[in-house]
């Protein structure tokens, strides 16, 4: 094995643990070989019997652990034979339900993940983005926990995951997203933290610098009045003095 003289840090790190020692960081943060260890010349063949040992300790490890799950394996079916030997079914019994429920316990738990994960970048996505899309700036993770309420992921006859817009109790509606989205602008009660028409919830301008369509002071909230103050203070002083 031939060493390289400079190492970036990337590969550095992936250098086997043994042979990292070897090399010296330097200022620029990469890796230099050093060169004043005793014996130089002697440096791959020290290398080549450290890498040997490593490679040699790992073998060791696995057939240790291969052996270790042999017996305990032969250990269960030689005590599962004794039972037979004996007509013992309960304890036959209950081994097998021990074999049964931790393979039952192991795929429910990866499908537990699995689920998870496919909710997080579906509903959880959508709940995201929507909730960003209403609110004004720094409201979205109060809207958040409401807009996931209203939504649920389900598998449709084809197989597909799709997201499903709920009722305020939970029940199935045929809603979209975009239902959704009216329906939580035109709510009194979230009044406080949804943007204008066209104001975005990151605090973006809108088409009319904030202020969506709105273009008369009493047609406006307090919150909104707020948002357009912050993201178009002309068109605010247009409206209020």
């Amino acid at each position: 094995m031939t060493l390289a003289l400079t190492l970036d840090a990337e590969k550095h790190s992936a250098l086997d643990s043994a042979l990292q020692p070897f090399y010296v960081k330097q200022d620029d943060g990469n890796y230099r070989l050093d060169a004043d260890i005793p014996d130089s010349s002697g440096l791959k063949a020290k290398a080549d019997e450290l890498l040997g040992e490593t490679k040699r300790e790992r073998e060791l490890r696995k057939a240790a652990e291969d052996r270790a799950n042999a017996l305990e394996a032969a250990q269960k079916e030689a005590a599962n034979e004794s039972a037979r030997a004996r007509g013992d079914v309960e304890s036959l019994e209950k081994s097998y339900l021990e074999q049964i429920q931790k393979l039952n316990e192991d795929s429910t738990g990866k499908v537990s993940t699995l689920q998870k994960q496919i909710y997080d970048l579906t509903v959880g996505q959508a709940a995201n983005n929507l909730a960003n899309e209403l609110s004004i700036k720094g409201s979205a993770i109060a809207l958040l926990p409401h807009i996931q309420n209203r939504l649920s992921l389900e598998q449709a006859e084809d197989g597909q995951q799709k997201i499903r817009v709920l009722d305020m109790n939970g029940n199935k509606t045929g809603m979209t997203l975009d239902d959704l989205k009216q329906e939580f602008r035109s709510n009194e009660a979230f009044k406080p933290l949804i943007a204008a028409n066209g104001a975005s919830g990151s605090g973006a301008n809108g088409a009319n610098g904030g202020a969506g369509k709105i273009t008369k002071a009493t047609d406006m909230s307090e919150a909104e009045r707020i948002e357009l103050a912050k993201t178009n203070p002309e068109l605010f002083k247009q409206l209020f003095t």
